[in-house]
């Protein structure tokens, strides 16, 4: 039997550790690229307060995330399993600060010591938007209700 489309959206969320973080700048969308982790059903990213994004993000929070399955020379671009997301970022209070370090350092153990530096502060992107791809001509949209479903 295989796999359902939410358990694939959960591996891909699993085993990829970057994402493509899509922000409005001065001219138009800006799009870089961060790690991510997963808490309950939003995103974690731990940001520069000097990097281009995060200054877009204050400016406007509305943001656009694409998770996808890395590229292997056996599979074609096309069929790639992928998520892309649309929703508000912030800054994470001082309150929830500490559950979503561990959080974060649980996927990226290696980002440990960028926690000691001033600049860098955990975002939470609330996630309002849903379209995933399970490959070639799997595309669908998931209800904001399905998506928290897959985190309870």
């Amino acid at each position: 039997m295989s796999k359902s489309w939410q358990q694939d959206i959960l591996t891909v969320l699993d085993s990829t550790h970057i994402a493509f973080l899509s922000s409005q700048g001065k001219t138009g969308p800006e799009t870089s690229m961060t790690p991510f982790a997963v808490y309950e059903d939003s995103i974690l990213l731990h940001l520069s307060e000097l990097a281009k994004h995060t200054k877009n993000i204050k400016q406007h929070p509305e943001v656009g995330l694409m998770i996808c399955t890395p590229e292997t020379k056996d599979i074609s671009p096309l069929a790639l399993p992928r998520l892309s997301l649309q929703g508000n970022i912030h800054k994470i209070s001082a309150l929830d600060a500490n559950v979503a370090k561990d959080t974060y350092l649980a996927k990226l153990p290696d980002a440990e010591p960028l926690f000691s530096f001033s600049d860098f502060s955990i975002y939470q992107m609330k996630v309002h938007h849903v379209h995933w791809v399970g490959g070639f001509g799997k595309a669908r949209k998931v209800s904001i209700e399905t998506w928290r479903t897959l985190f309870c």
